[in-house]
């Protein structure tokens, strides 16, 4: 994975997938963050992002995805775990295959639990998401390119 040590700080890239059925879009969380994100994860060296995106939801879901548009690229600052990253992210759309429904489940990275959860659109203003750009873009439609820079956000508050 693309995760890289720079002086007391990590950089990442990261790509990740917007999938929008019924009026809700799926998130993820670990049981012990604050806040919820949009699936994906870290890129692998000579790895095409929407490879990246497909493996990472089979990896982590046992779900097959058919990625589609590059949707917005974002330049985040943040502090997770008393660590600073500066994290490149690639956001794609993307649809699940072979879906049965739209409850919440259990996923993992590794040996860590991944909780994903369908969030009616209407309703993510109320949820923390980051990055923050993504809640008010998923209000949007249709979604359109962009790219997101921010200032650094403190993820442990």
């Amino acid at each position: 994975m693309i995760s890289l040590p720079v002086g007391d700080a990590l950089f990442n890239y990261r790509v990740a997938g917007v999938a929008v059925l019924n009026g809700k879009v799926l998130l993820h969380k670990t049981p012990s963050d604050k806040f919820w994100s949009l699936p994906g994860g870290r890129a692998e060296i000579f790895e095409f992002s929407k490879d990246t995106l497909a493996r990472e939801m089979q990896e982590e879901t046992g779900l097959e995805v058919s990625v589609g548009e590059l949707l917005w690229i974002s330049e985040n600052f943040f502090v997770y775990n008393g660590k600073k990253y500066h994290e490149l992210g690639f956001y794609y759309l993307m649809e699940i295959h072979a879906l049965e429904d739209q409850s919440d489940f259990l996923g993992a990275e590794g040996q860590d639990e991944l909780l994903f959860k369908w969030i009616n659109v209407s309703e993510l203003a109320v949820n923390r998401i980051y990055p923050e750009f993504i809640a008010e873009e998923l209000t949007k439609w249709p979604l359109l390119q962009k790219h997101f820079t921010s200032s650094f956000i403190d993820l442990d508050k």
